[in-house]
């Protein structure tokens, strides 16, 4: 990766940092707090005296609570805080529910052929990205916002901002290949035949170029920001629409060839699972739960390996192998699922809840 690319990441990466420290504070700025005996007085003079039936009452639940210290001791004291706790969040949940309703009304939208039954173990599958902000957001509201990110960022830099806006919105990966590796092709012609005319043109409506750069974002960009500009001329008796470098650009091939290069080697932003971490109650974990959608869905070209691995299997149990080697194959690491859900239990019987990604148990 270029060195301005680099440059581009640490920067926002430190601006996210520095978001994290919390607010910012002067140096010459008085640290003693003002108006604390101000507060005191006035937390003072609002505060009201019970009345004789809150003595009672709370004179009442002391005694209670100090006779069960006495003889139930303090596992049942801990049993009873729970029990509390329980209570409490079935109130919040009642609370909640109509709030709830949108979120699970959106996620029916969502929903693929995969059929989900029964109370979903967690909303949805979120992440978080170091370069960008502090967001939790899903992975299609992140896909919008990187695009925005860079178009606006980058807006001053169209060579930057061509090759992030191929590598980070297009989610295609065979097909960004594909087609940085023609973009590239129309460069390096350029640079070894710089003489030849035929490859300083591309034709719009070429069958190859249709497929593999227009479908592509911030591939014409990419052509643009080299030098190719857009022209109309004669081709078979009727007039087309180009994409010509100018002769006067032959004399900036060292620029094309240093773009090129960050083409390649550019990375993509990367998303950090969100690990949404929640403490359950019994009741709660007790629960017949389903998981979204999103922990086992298949992408187009993820069906497409799948079935790439059965063709691979089946081929394999044609061939002769020693044991070791069927031992070798039967330990291979298959998931079916993208994501999974982790629930640990603790002696006082909560629940720590956790989303994790198909990695090994050792490094959790």
């Amino acid at each position: 990766m270029s060195d301005k690319l680099k440059k581009f990441f640490q920067k926002k990466k430190a601006d996210v940092k520095f978001k994290r420290a919390g607010p910012g504070h002067r140096l010459n700025e008085d640290t003693a707090p003002k108006n604390v005996a101000k507060t005191g007085e006035t937390s003072r003079s609002n505060r009201v005296e019970p009345t004789d039936e809150a003595k009672q009452a709370a004179a009442a639940a002391l005694a209670r609570f100090e006779s069960k210290k006495s003889t139930t001791g303090p596992i049942n004291t801990s049993l009873a805080a729970i029990k509390s706790r329980a209570r409490k969040e079935m109130e919040a949940e009642r609370r909640k529910e109509k709030q709830n309703e949108d979120t699970f009304t959106h996620l029916e939208e969502l929903k693929t052929s995969t059929d989900v039954s029964g109370t979903l173990a967690t909303i949805g599958v979120f992440f978080q990205c170091p370069i960008i902000g502090l967001e939790v957001l899903s992975q299609e509201e992140w896909h919008v916002k990187i695009e925005e990110f860079i178009k606006e960022q980058m807006k001053d830099d169209p060579i930057l901002q061509s090759i992030l806006l191929i590598q980070n919105c297009n989610h295609n990966r065979s097909k960004v290949e594909e087609c940085i590796k023609l973009l590239v092709t129309y460069a390096e012609n350029i640079i070894r035949n710089r003489e030849e005319v035929k490859y300083r043109k591309i034709r719009l409506t070429n069958k190859t170029f249709m497929e593999k750069v227009l479908p592509i974002k911030g591939a014409i960009e990419f052509l643009e920001s080299i030098g190719f500009i857009k022209q109309k001329l004669m081709h078979e008796d009727q007039m087309e629409n180009f994409l010509v470098f100018p002769e006067d650009c032959l004399n900036n091939l060292a620029m094309v060839q240093s773009t090129v290069d960050d083409l390649q080697s550019a990375e993509r932003i990367q998303l950090v699972l969100d690990r949404n971490v929640q403490v359950l109650l019994p009741s709660q974990a007790s629960k017949k739960v389903s998981l979204p959608p999103e922990f086992f869905s298949m992408s187009a070209v993820e069906l497409k390996i799948e079935q790439q691995k059965r063709t691979e299997n089946i081929e394999s149990e044609m061939v002769l192998k020693t044991k070791k080697m069927r031992i070798k194959e039967q330990n291979k690491h298959n998931s079916r699922y993208k994501y999974c859900l982790i629930r640990v239990k603790f002696p006082d019987c909560l629940y720590l809840q956790v989303i994790s990604l198909s990695i090994y148990f050792s490094a959790l």
